[in-house]
Parts: C-alpha cells; sequence; structure tokens
C-alpha cells in the first residue's frame, strides 16, 4: 500500500510539473548517514522522538560543500529544489519489529535528479601522422548518453594550427540516439572530415577540437567537448630500420634512410647511436645535402653487448633549418632481438693469505647469461707453487639459460712468498659451433712462514735486554762518602747498597727514571 501511494505521489508530481527526472539514489538511512548522486548529498541529520507522532525525519540536501535544504519529513512526503533535484521519504520509523525489536530511527529516502542530455564527443583520426600533400580523414562520433532529449545541436571542429573548420548541426538528438549523417541506411554513417595535408617547414603537431552545444527541454544551455591530434611531417623524413632478429656475436648492419619531400634543398646534420645495448664501428655523424624530392642514406653496423630480445636501438637524429629556424627529426627505434648464449665466469679463492703448509679451497663458477644452451669446457692449471689436495681441475658440461656450472679443488702452499693464480680460459660454443673463450680474474695469495712469528717474538726480546743493559750502563755515576770514609762510585739506578749499610746519593734514583721509561716505551711500542 505505501509503495502504491508513493509512485501515485510521485507520478503526480512529474505530471504536474512536467519534469523529467533522470538518475536516482536511494537507501534506509540511519543518524547522520548519507546517500549521493552527482553533486548532491542527501543527509539523515535528525529524528523526532519514539513517543512522537507523526514521526519524521530531518533531512540535509547539500550541492557540493554548500548547504541548500534543510526539510522534516514524515512518511509519503516530498519536496524539489527549483525542479533540479528532489526528495522523497517513502518510509520513518523507529522500531524494527521483524528484526530485533531495537529502538533505532530510520528513514528509507529516494534522491533524484532531473534528467538532463549529454552528448559524448570522440574524435578519431585515420593515421597518427601524415606526410605533406597526404589526404587526412577524421570521424566524429556523438551520442547522447543523458536521460533527456538533446535540442538545437551544433557541433564546430577546429583544428590549431588552422588546417580546417567546419560546423555541423541538427534539430534533436533522443537519450540513446548516435547522430547519423544518413539514416537512411542501415549502417550509422558518423561524421566525416577530410582535407589535404598543407606543407610545413618543419614537424608541426596538429590538435583538432569538437565542441557541442545544446539545449534541455527546459531551455538550458549544455556544452561538450571531444578532440584528438596527429603529426604532420616536414619536407624530412628519417628511416631508420635493421635485421629483427641477429646472433649474438656477430655484426649486423643498421641503415638511414633520410628522403627530402619539399620543394627546397636541405643541409642536414646526421647523428645517431648504437645505445647500452649495442656497439658502432664508427662514428655515427654525417653532413649531407638533399635536393628536392631526393633522398640519401647511411649505413654502419653494430654488435651487441648481450644476447637478449627487445633490445632497441635508439632513434636517430636529423637537422636542417628553413628561413633562420631550426628544425629536428627524429626516426623510429628499432627492436631486435638477439640470439645465442653468453657465458660469465668469477673465480675465488677461500683465503688470501696463509702460512706455509696451509690449503686454499678455489672456487669457479660459469653461469650461461644469455637465452640460448651452450656446452661450456674448463682446464684448470695448477701453478707450479702450489700442490693439488683434493677436487677436479676440468669440466665440461651443458648449460642451458641460466644455470651456473662450478669447478671446486683445493691447493696446498708449502712454501712462503707472493704467488699468483692465472685466470682461467673458458670456451663455450652455441648451436651452430661457433666458439667463444673468455678468462676469469687472476688470484693472488701470500704464504708466510709459520716460524715467523716466533722469531720475530726472540728478537724483539733480545732487543729490549740490550736496550735495559745500554741505558743502565749510560746511567750517570757520583760519588758517595761510606762511613769508613772511602770515596766510592755509585751507579744512579735507586738501588741501596746491602753492604756496610751504605746508601747511595739521593740524585742517582732521578737520573735512573727517565732512561727506566724510555726502555719500557720501546718495549710496549713493538708489541702494540
Amino acid at each position: 500500500m505505501m509503495k502504491t501511494l508513493f509512485a501515485y505521489l510521485l507520478l503526480a508530481s512529474m505530471i504536474g510539473t512536467a519534469v523529467e527526472w533522470g538518475d536516482r539514489a536511494e537507501g534506509e538511512l540511519r543518524w547522520g548517514e548519507t546517500i549521493q548522486i552527482d553533486e548532491y548529498s542527501l543527509e539523515a541529520a535528525d529524528f523526532t522522538p519514539e513517543d512522537v507522532t507523526p514521526r519524521m525525519v530531518m533531512l540535509k540536501l547539500r550541492k557540493g560543500e554548500e548547504l541548500i535544504a534543510t526539510r522534516a519529513l514524515k512518511s509519503g512526503d516530498s519536496f524539489s529544489l527549483d525542479d533540479e533535484v528532489m526528495v522523497v521519504a517513502e518510509e520513518v520509523r523507529v522500531r524494527d519489529y521483524l528484526l530485533d525489536e531495537s529502538v533505532e530511527p530510520r528513514a528509507k529516502v529516494v534522491l533524484l535528479v532531473r534528467a538532463v542530455p549529454e552528448l559524448r564527443v570522440r574524435v578519431v583520426s585515420d593515421e597518427d601522422a601524415y606526410q605533406a600533400g597526404d589526404w587526412a580523414k577524421l570521424e566524429i562520433e556523438i551520442e547522447n548518453v543523458g536521460m533527456a532529449k538533446a535540442e538545437e545541436v551544433q557541433i564546430e571542429v577546429t583544428s590549431e594550427p588552422a588546417i580546417f573548420n567546419s560546423k555541423y548541426t541538427r534539430s534533436d538528438l533522443s537519450p540513446g540516439e548516435v547522430w547519423d549523417e544518413d539514416p537512411g541506411t542501415k549502417e550509422i554513417d558518423t561524421i566525416e572530415e577530410r582535407f589535404k595535408v598543407p606543407s610545413v617547414p618543419g614537424p608541426e603537431e596538429v590538435f583538432v577540437r569538437a565542441h557541442a552545444t545544446y539545449l534541455d527541454t527546459e531551455g538550458d544551455f549544455h556544452e561538450s567537448w571531444g578532440g584528438t591530434s596527429f603529426d604532420l611531417f616536414g619536407p624530412l623524413k628519417v628511416n631508420k630500420y635493421t635485421e629483427d632478429t641477429i646472433k649474438f656475436g656477430k655484426k649486423s648492419f643498421v641503415h638511414l634512410t633520410l628522403s627530402n619531400g619539399g620543394n627546397r634543398t636541405l643541409d642536414v646534420e646526421l647523428s645517431d647511436s648504437a645505445g647500452r645495448d649495442f656497439q658502432a664501428d664508427t662514428a655515427l655523424k654525417w653532413k649531407m645535402t638533399i635536393p628536392p624530392g631526393g633522398a640519401q642514406t647511411a649505413s654502419y653496423s653494430v654488435s651487441s653487448k648481450k644476447p637478449g630480445e627487445g633490445q632497441i636501438l635508439p632513434s636517430a637524429e636529423a637537422t636542417y633549418s628553413l628561413d633562420g629556424k631550426v628544425y629536428k627529426v627524429t626516426s623510429t627505434s628499432p627492436a631486435v632481438d638477439v640470439i645465442g648464449p653468453l657465458v660469465e665466469v668469477e673465480k675465488e679463492a677461500s683465503a688470501k693469505s696463509v702460512k706455509a703448509g696451509e690449503e686454499v679451497t678455489v672456487t669457479l663458477m660459469a653461469k650461461n647469461v644469455g637465452n640460448r644452451r651452450t656446452k661450456a669446457s674448463v682446464e684448470e692449471t695448477v701453478p707450479a707453487w702450489a700442490r693439488l689436495t683434493s677436487g677436479e681441475t676440468e669440466l665440461s658440461q651443458l648449460l642451458l639459460p641460466g644455470e651456473i656450472a662450478t669447478l671446486m679443488y683445493t691447493i696446498s702452499c708449502p712454501e712462503a712468498g707472493s704467488f699468483e693464480i692465472p685466470p682461467t680460459s673458458v670456451c663455450y660454443r652455441d648451436d651452430d659451433g661457433t666458439a667463444c673463450t673468455l678468462e676469469s680474474s687472476r688470484l693472488r695469495i701470500n704464504v708466510e712462514d709459520e716460524d715467523k712469528d716466533d722469531l720475530t717474538s726472540t728478537n724483539e726480546s733480545e732487543e729490549s735486554r740490550s736496550l735495559l743493559e745500554e741505558a743502565a750502563m749510560s746511567a750517570p755515576r757520583e760519588n758517595v762518602i761510606g762511613q769508613d770514609g772511602d770515596e766510592r762510585a755509585s751507579i744512579g739506578t735507586g738501588e741501596e747498597d746491602a753492604e756496610d749499610g751504605e746508601v747511595p746519593g739521593e740524585g742517582s734514583f732521578f737520573w735512573a727514571l727517565p732512561a727506566l721509561i724510555l726502555i719500557i716505551f720501546v718495549t710496549l711500542d713493538r708489541y702494540l
């Protein structure tokens, strides 16, 4: 019964005002909750107490951040503003008897906005770029995706720079209708714009804009836009091409072709680059003169630094000047698949410094970083100063892309000295049998004599004792008089004479103290 009443009120409202309502949003709102459609939002701000009848909800309507209406509505009430937006309260209740009989006010509300036309404009260029003298083609597609009829439709198509300008009109376009230039055919005939591309002195980008203006049934004004862009070639065109697939380790030729489609002679400076993945065999700079309608070519060879698919050769760049203005033209950037194996090798030792007689483990790793399988062969040579104690020194293994082969062996170092483990040569072949050879880095091992530390310690102790004795002998002497009246010479060491109770002179201790400190400092300095 309530839904029927709501439908009736809504229908009466629509008939009475002749307003076409379009998009809608609905929901059951509790305190503080909102629903939204387009730029409008509706909030349930408050409810009447449970014991007050009729039950009502306080609704706040906003357009963007602006509060445009506040209304208290009971079940079945509605209001609209300027025939632009309409609010309907379908039902306001407090207790939910069907669920848990909880006391929680809620309101079922509907928010509607006026139906308006909306034209979607799409512009498509037949090509991304055109040469002077080409016939360019544009298609302009227009569809009314709104919910009301568009009236007095006008379409204006312009370009920047101003190559063309055209206008199209139509009395109306119904919701869901697509602009059809020939309604008598089964297919949709879009608006087509054809024009001959003019000659320009240099490369230029053309921007196209289609501007649609129209009215809705209330006479309100609306507009829509659509656009695209395309490039115009100047008189000079540069092409760069090479083979799509090359073998790793082989050279491939790169060709550059320059053509002058203008009516004036061009003095061109051309430069190119092999990029980070390739290396060229020559300097990539040229100067050439190209007459009207003429062409020039340049070629060079490159080799890839590593295998890999989709490696990019950067674009070439040509510059010329006309009427005091410099123009730059670039080529395409070809992608090349480089096919083949590539082995990388690493070699390391378990220690860089050992004592005589100790062992060192040498590890060699060969990895296929290419994109094709290969057979790798390794043969290590044990240096004459070392002796092989365990492991293998030869390896021959098939390596798939990404696989690693490891060779490990141990040597002993019987003699002291500084020695070198020479680099290892690794040979591998591709599927065609082409052989490649690379070398690992060289290693250095420092072998120390095992008795060196003990000998050094002994020598330092003996040297310290010698310094102590020299310092004692060089300490100043002074004469003292004994109890018996004899004059004696006493060494200034601070020691007392045990005989006859004689005591050394007071100054002898101060002479010996600096010498003792010096001896201690020298001794500690050798061990720290």
